[in-house]
């Protein structure tokens, strides 16, 4: 269960940090920037944390393939905020260049 409770919080971690890295990449720091990013940072994160609250509660020690599966969502959902970043960087680059 401990492995678990890191997976988790450094899932999270990576979440939180790949939003403020989209964040950061954006030209225009507006409020709404501001409070869209935190409504899609929670909706990210709620499937994984509805998972592992539910995960708590459960005394069965078969696998749950709904955990796992959030996790992966989450994961996946960072990547592709990732890249998203990335690619708003490297286009800002261009431009500062050109």
């Amino acid at each position: 269960m401990i492995s678990l409770e890191w997976e988790a919080v450094l899932s999270f971690v990576l979440l939180i940090a790949s939003y403020l890295c989209l964040y950061a990449a954006i030209h225009k720091r507006t409020n709404f920037a501001r409070y869209s990013m935190i409504v899609l940072l929670v909706a990210s994160g709620a499937p994984l944390a509805v998972m592992l609250i539910l995960e708590s509660r459960r005394e069965a020690l078969d696998a749950n393939i709904g955990l796992g599966m959030a996790f992966l969502l989450t994961w996946l959902i960072s990547a592709i905020v990732l890249v998203a970043a990335l690619i708003t960087w490297i286009v800002k680059a261009r431009k500062r260049t050109s």
